[in-house]
């Protein structure tokens, strides 16, 4: 992934996924493709930390709804925290559509 960097780190009962950079639409096939398989099996808890994201566009935005619901399939949660204001209110806005906690 070019602007995006994911970094996992395993818990209990899930895996934590720390995305810093930018999640934009150069980024969000290989976010759509990557992430459901990364995580697949490491629990049903799937938590991403955006603390260091610090940009998300339509895409970005996309790729978090198609993730969410390929987890969903998987019997996975996932829940996103740390978003900065900006990050967050674009995706108060997606949050019906999606299944995640935020």
């Amino acid at each position: 992934m070019r602007d995006l960097q994911v970094e996992a780190k395993n818990f209990d009962n899930g895996v934590e996924l720390k995305l810093a950079g930018e999640l934009s639409f150069c980024d969000s096939k290989d976010f759509m493709m990557e992430v459901p398989s990364k995580v697949r099996d490491k629990g049903s808890r799937v938590v991403f930390n955006f603390e260091k994201l610090k940009f998300i566009d339509s895409a970005g935005l996309g790729a978090v709804l198609y993730v969410s619901e390929a987890l969903r399939m998987q019997c996975q949660s996932m829940q996103i925290t740390n978003a900065n204001e900006q990050i967050k209110g674009l995706l108060s806005k997606i949050k019906n559509v999606g299944t995640f906690e935020l």
